[in-house]
């Protein structure tokens, strides 16, 4: 069986949300395809769906959504041709997702971020970038992006997005010590616009720009991030991106001042 949480719901790459239509059953099934092979307690499961307001049904409403979930199982089993298994199972405190032999997205994806950054941090620039593409390469879309989050998913969610966006900067940055400056400008223009306060992003940013030969459009790029800062949070930026922004002022193109730029940019990107 396949599990896709990273964009829509899918089982066994089949659309969850075309055949439960009701969003309530799907935050128990996104609940529990979080956590497969781990039981996932009933009240856990009654405080995503009514936080702290409970109706007095809320038990027996609940395992009406776990029979409409086990009968979604059985269907989707039946469609793609696989044997038909007890997929979900009660299980103290509350609910299993079983977990043998089957595929993960989210497994899969944290794997290969996991491998990707080893490699990074060991200087195997050219296979991490090749894991950390393969790892970004699983996401469809948003993480769970057609679930009604409430108070234990939406944490998670924002925790998806921030593994995502670090991915993106690890594998950015595998990039740019390979030197591939110019093929990561117009990605890293894209998250400094999404990201504008984001420090990592900017340096990236800005450094892919200089070694491309645009310094008047790194150093723009320094007083967009600082006009930000200043004016949405009070905050002057950081001594190591300022440690930055001087190295690109005081390149000297006959010393070795760009190495120096790549000591301050690593600096601040890790």
């Amino acid at each position: 069986m396949k599990l896709g949480v990273l964009g829509t719901l899918t089982i066994d790459d089949v659309e969850v949300a075309g055949i439960l239509t009701a969003p309530k059953p799907r935050s128990v099934l996104a609940m529990l395809m979080l956590e497969p092979g781990r039981a996932v307690s009933t009240a856990s499961l009654i405080q995503e769906l009514w936080d702290e307001r409970p109706p007095r049904s809320a038990s027996t409403t609940l395992q009406t959504y776990v029979l409409q979930l086990r009968r979604m199982f059985r269907d989707v089993a039946q469609e793609v041709g696989r044997p038909q298994t007890d997929a979900l199972v009660t299980r103290v405190p509350g609910y299993l997702l079983q977990a043998d032999h089957t595929e993960h997205d989210l497994s899969a994806y944290e794997n290969l971020v996991e491998q990707g950054q080893k490699f990074l941090e060991q200087g195997d620039n050219e296979r991490a970038e090749e894991l950390l593409s393969r790892a970004l390469e699983l996401w469809r879309g948003a993480p769970l992006s057609d679930v009604r989050p409430g108070p234990l998913l939406y944490p998670q969610i924002c925790g998806l997005e921030e593994s995502r966006l670090a991915a993106t900067e690890m594998r950015i940055e595998a990039n740019l010590r390979l030197g591939r400056h110019r093929e990561v400008q117009s990605e890293l223009t894209v998250l400094v616009g999404s990201y504008p306060l984001h420090e990592g992003i900017r340096v990236k940013h800005m450094l892919a720009l200089f070694r491309a030969g645009r310094l008047s459009a790194a150093l723009d790029s320094f007083h967009q991030y600082r006009h930000r800062l200043v004016t949405d949070l009070g905050l002057e930026p950081s001594p190591r991106i300022r440690g930055l922004q001087h190295a690109m002022l005081c390149f000297d193109p006959m010393a070795d001042s760009l190495a120096i730029l790549d000591r301050v940019a690593s600096g601040v990107s890790h």
